[in-house]
């Protein structure tokens, strides 16, 4: 089925989505903001800036991959009954255009880019270091902009806006918020960059998809990956043998891997070399368990500097 036709049924459906709203079938009797995210760092976000405020959902299913997540109709509807719609940038989330087309003239639905503003790195897919400038609208570049500090502090802030202009009344409740928010981002930015000075190794060498590169460049790391940014991809056997030539050169006593790339690669790879494996968690990729214990985007940052530190063999 073509974009245009599949546009085009959506938007079909949305006469019945609204009489059911008529019919008193509207989801909003908390009179609470209903906030849709799609990844849970937008997710996890909303839920501190907009507190009691808001009732906030998260689109994709644990351990989904964003990049290639195939659109439902059931999702058009429910978006299409929320107050704000969260999404990163058009380069994660190439099938929002689908959800802003189909609600534009039906919905009251503000759509939020968080990204809005934030340059992307080009998306290498591994074997060198991201260069140090920014660079704007491609179809080839790195969506993970969330896992630099500064970035995330900057989504917040699109978040807090959209809460603001949608519920000016409690405007001062969401903008304390987010200031509160954005503290704890600095003191975790100031502690990854305090705790990851004097490190025996600079270079985190992924058997992952390529994600980590913000954060790389951000605390002056290298990064290494075998895969490019879409989870979906196949790594290129070149480059598999020279993350394998890397880890032996390097003598490197761990490697890292992440849940959202099936493991049995990674696994070899530490056969090979007789290294151990760590996990990084890019934030996209939270896990049914995770969301279970209702962990933070936060948490899990924490847990990333964890294993950083005992990988890279930090003070």
């Amino acid at each position: 089925m073509s974009k245009k036709i599949f546009v085009y049924l959506l938007v079909l459906l949305l006469p019945f989505i609204y009489s059911c709203r008529n019919s008193g079938e509207t989801g909003k009797a908390d009179n609470k903001l209903h906030v849709i995210a799609t990844i849970f760092p937008l997710y996890d976000m909303a839920r501190n800036i907009g507190g009691e405020k808001v009732a906030v959902s998260m689109l994709l299913p644990p351990a989904t991959d964003a990049h290639n997540y195939e659109l439902k109709p059931d999702d058009i509807i429910k978006i299409s009954k929320a107050d704000l719609f969260l999404y990163v940038n058009m380069e994660l989330e190439q099938w929002a255009h689908k959800v802003i087309a189909a609600t534009s003239s039906k919905s009251k639905l503000l759509p939020v880019e968080t990204g809005s503003g934030i340059g992307m790195f080009p998306s290498t897919g591994g074997g060198k270091v991201v260069e140090h400038h920014r660079q704007h609208h491609s179809a080839k570049f790195d969506p993970h902009i969330w896992l630099d500090f500064n970035n995330a502090q900057k989504m917040a802030d699109s978040i807090a806006s959209a809460l603001v202009k949608t519920d000016p009344r409690h405007s001062d409740y969401y903008l304390k918020n987010a200031t509160q928010y954005k503290n704890k981002l600095t003191a975790l930015d100031n502690k990854f960059r305090t705790e990851l000075t004097g490190c025996k190794s600079r270079t985190i060498l992924h058997a992952g998809h390529w994600a980590f590169a913000y954060l790389a460049d951000r605390y002056g790391l290298k990064y290494y990956s075998v895969y490019n940014a879409s989870a979906d991809s196949e790594p290129e056997p070149q480059k598999i043998m020279e993350l394998i030539a890397q880890i032996k050169n390097a003598k490197a006593s761990y490697i890292y891997s992440e849940d959202l790339i099936n493991p049995r690669l990674a696994q070899t790879i530490a056969q090979e070399t007789g290294a151990n494996l760590l996990k990084l968690n890019n934030g996209h990729a939270i896990s049914k368990a995770e969301m279970s214990r209702n962990v933070s985007f936060l948490e899990l940052m924490e847990e990333n500097l964890v294993n950083l530190k005992r990988g890279l063999q930090c003070p």
